[in-house]
């Protein structure tokens, strides 16, 4: 019985070695700061900021997925690392009534450190919407 046994499980460990079971799927590399999951009304969200003597450049752009969008509110806030927190340092709020949005603020007279801009956008179809929130990579002044 354990000879029978050995030879059954040798015999599927044999012929079950050259089987994928699994495949991980070919993922390309996100652009910085964009976030690549799927969204039920955007197509595409990233957002980027640079730091140039003490004055953070913001941006950040969203693609409606169709026609159908009625409006995106988009809410930049620039962030400060303090430790292991991020610290508000100020932010902005605008509504656009088209599907695609490019958003630019700027801060001026910043505090040595490292930053980073939040983007939050409320991307709507009617009455309806979804929320997407992404970070931008950081960067030191």
């Amino acid at each position: 019985m354990k000879k029978l046994l050995a030879l059954l499980v040798s015999s599927v460990m044999v012929c079950g070695g050259g089987i994928s079971v699994c495949a991980e799927p070919q993922l390309s590399t996100p652009v910085e700061g964009e976030f690549t999951e799927y969204y039920k009304y955007a197509s595409k969200v990233y957002n980027s900021m640079t730091i140039s003597n003490k004055t953070a450049s913001c941006r950040s752009t969203i693609l409606g997925s169709s026609d159908n969008i009625t409006k995106v509110v988009v809410s930049h806030t620039l962030e400060k690392q303090s430790g292991k927190w991020w610290i508000d340092v100020t932010s902005w709020t605008k509504t656009f009534n088209t599907n695609t949005t490019v958003y630019l603020t700027s801060k001026s007279s910043l505090s040595s450190g490292t930053y980073r801009l939040k983007t939050v956008a409320k991307v709507y179809n009617g009455s309806d919407y979804e929320t997407i929130t992404i970070y931008s990579s950081t960067v030191s002044c």
